[in-house]
């Protein structure tokens, strides 16, 4: 019992901790899942983009996820319509956008060069287009 004690006791902590949000992060992004593209606003300069992607080319249009190498990013994320899911593979970021709550996740955009790209993309089954949901984080 003094051992389950202990690993629950300590998984806590750990669970506290990965969970817990920078108190003045670099840049804050609402990020907005719709059927079936991805929104983002950005409220320090009060600007929204839509990214629309292309399957024939590969790319983006409409705007992106932008955060400059090692910048500390909170994204708050939510959807008007069904679930989707914010996935960055590349840096390990992943969040349901759920219609009517808003939840949210902090990390540090890579230390790579400007220019460089990461896929976002939806992971939750959202409709007939789910595949052509994504979009990329652009380290500026």
């Amino acid at each position: 019992m003094v051992l389950i004690a202990g690993v629950v006791a300590y998984s806590t902590v750990l669970l506290t901790q990965v969970d817990a949000l920078p108190s003045s992060p670099g840049e804050y992004v609402e990020v907005v899942g719709h059927q079936w593209f991805w929104e983002f606003h950005y409220p320090a300069n009060h600007t929204w983009y839509n990214v629309t992607y292309d399957a024939s080319t590969g790319g983006t249009s409409g705007g992106a996820l932008w955060a400059s190498p090692g910048e500390s990013v909170q994204l708050n994320v939510t959807s008007v319509d069904v679930i989707h899911s914010i996935n960055i593979p590349g840096i390990g970021v992943r969040l349901d956008a759920i219609p009517g709550r808003v939840n949210h996740i902090a990390f540090t955009a890579p230390e790579s060069p400007a220019g460089t790209e990461y896929l976002i993309q939806c992971t939750e089954f959202c409709g007939s287009f789910h595949g052509t949901m994504r979009a990329y984080l652009v380290i500026t």
